[in-house]
């Protein structure tokens, strides 16, 4: 029998949530850094065509990723319940089937993606990449109880392994081989030796009792947050898609090397927020709907400050970052990364906002929005594909202002927060990248361009202009930071020590969740 849980207070939920975002951010940042040393390398070696080739492959399969579990992974995490149960059984074989039902249909089709490309000489390609779906969507659930569970430490060495063993199988292979199919195969293995390790830390055995009460209650929660995850994966990937069948694969060559720093330094770190958000926000919401309405304040500071300013700092540095990092042959994409960088900065603004969704037990509130927004998005990019990558890139950055603004409005309304106090938590963000902008820019101005000293000069400047303007315009933020890490330090919460032993606070178990 399980022990009783104590129940969250507000100290030790932000103990327990700055040391999840801790373990969480070097899982992912050890990751993305190795495998952004891995991209320095390889773009020296390998050509635009290779990158696009593997992009627009990998496009494919992340547009479907998000499905792959049918959201029963975020409903085992919003349950917060204990325990390897019927409910979880049941979950894993879900997505056991799932998972290899896309596997087996990409693959077959792959002759017809290839051509969608123009790329039917590597249709092998891409029916090696499906099995990236498979492995992945058959460790979803394990890896969803770690989350459940804040075993974010376990988490973190599943992804340095990840990143270790795609550096061990691609670099070599590129070295001999060459070609995009030594990144592909360097892709697959790494995801199936993650499963393995997944399956082994958090043994999960297949049920073949799938009771309708069961399956109905994780697909009725978990499919709504399904839906808005593929919305979102879609939107996020469309623009791949776009400029590989509709410029060329050379072209989303350049586009998605475009992506690479703005993805390190921006999106993974918003993705890492994601990796412990639901569970954060449902503990708090079983605190009180204040605490998960401070909660989420509080992370949006903290996110809007963090993305504006490192999105601001990404486009003063990009012109001389592109050719000193990756070199001079992959100089077209300069300007696109500008415009991705304070894109994904933009977005970082109502990130924080989207898993209140399905904390308050309301996802289909946002499909409202994510709909229309994705059949806009889809028109607008199909038209900026005449226009280039500029075209595309500025099609991206226009969306996420007006799709950042919206999603405040429709947060508002569902929470009834105050506008002022959610105006009051982006706008350091603003003052802070603006302040970067103008000192940025203006220094930029004045060096040479595609210089290494002119890099780290800048670099430098953007440094020290966000640390002074944070400390002007942002002392809430650096306080919220300091009391996150304090509470991690501090002793007992003496909230927890009353009410922790009390039976009246224990989950209840049930048989078959």
């Amino acid at each position: 029998m399980e022990p009783p849980l104590a129940k969250e207070t507000p100290r030790s939920l932000a103990k327990s949530s700055a040391h999840g975002f801790l373990w969480n951010g070097l899982a992912w940042g050890s990751n993305r850094i190795i495998l952004l040393g891995l991209t320095l390398v390889l773009a020296r070696i390998l050509t635009p065509q290779d990158f696009g080739l593997v992009t627009a492959a990998v496009t494919i399969i992340a547009m479907l990723d998000a499905a792959l579990d049918l959201g029963v992974g975020a409903s085992v995490v919003a349950d917060q319940q204990r325990g390897i149960t019927h409910r979880i059984r049941t979950a894993f074989t879900l997505n056991v089937v799932v998972s290899t039902v896309v596997a087996a249909t990409g693959a077959l089709l792959s002759p017809l993606i290839a051509a969608l490309f123009d790329a039917r000489e590597h249709t092998g390609l891409f029916a090696l990449i499906f099995l990236y779906p498979l492995f992945r969507g058959c460790a979803q659930v394990n890896d969803s109880v770690l989350k459940r569970d804040l075993r974010f430490r376990r988490r973190t060495v599943i992804g340095l392994l990840r990143a270790v063993v795609r550096v061990a199988v691609t670099l070599p292979l590129a070295l001999t081989t060459g070609g995009a199919i030594s990144i592909a195969i360097g892709i697959v293995v790494s995801e199936f030796v993650a499963m393995i390790v997944l399956w082994w830390l958090v043994p999960v055995r297949p049920t073949t009792r799938l009771d309708r009460s069961t399956v109905s209650g994780l697909l009725r929660f978990g499919g709504q947050v399904a839906v808005i995850r593929m919305l979102g994966s879609f939107r996020g990937y469309f623009d791949y898609f776009v400029v590989g069948a509709m410029i060329s694969t050379t072209a989303l060559g350049f586009y998605g090397m475009a992506y690479k720093l703005p993805e390190l330094v921006i999106e993974n770190t918003l993705w890492i927020f994601s990796g412990l958000a639901l569970s954060a926000y449902s503990r708090a919401r079983d605190v009180g709907q204040h605490v998960m309405h401070q909660a989420m304040l509080r992370a949006t500071r903290l996110l809007a400050l963090y993305g504006l300013a490192a999105g601001t700092a990404l486009a003063v540095v990009s012109r001389d970052a592109v050719p000193v990092l990756f070199s001079e042959q992959w100089n077209q994409a300069v300007v696109p990364m500008m415009l991705i960088s304070i894109s994904l900065g933009v977005m970082s603004i109502a990130w924080a906002s989207g898993d209140v969704f399905a904390a308050v037990g309301r996802p289909g509130t946002l499909i409202k929005l994510e709909l229309p927004a994705t059949v806009l998005m889809i028109v607008a990019f199909l038209f900026a594909a005449d226009y280039g990558l500029i075209g595309v890139a500025s099609v991206h950055l226009v969306f996420n202002v007006v799709h950042c603004l919206l999603r405040l409005i429709l947060l508002h309304r569902l929470t009834k927060v105050p506008g002022r106090a959610v105006v009051g938590a982006v706008l350091p963000g603003i003052l802070v990248a603006a302040t970067t902008a103008v000192v940025g820019f203006g220094v930029r101005g004045l060096l040479p361009s595609g210089a290494l000293s002119s890099l780290l000069i800048l670099s430098a400047v953007c440094a020290v202009t966000v640390v002074g303007a944070t400390l002007l315009f942002a002392r809430p933020a650096v306080t919220d930071v300091r009391d996150a890490l304090g509470s991690r330090r501090g002793g007992p919460d003496p909230a927890a020590a009353d009410t922790s032993a009390s039976p009246d606070n224990a989950k209840t178990q049930e048989g078959n969740s």
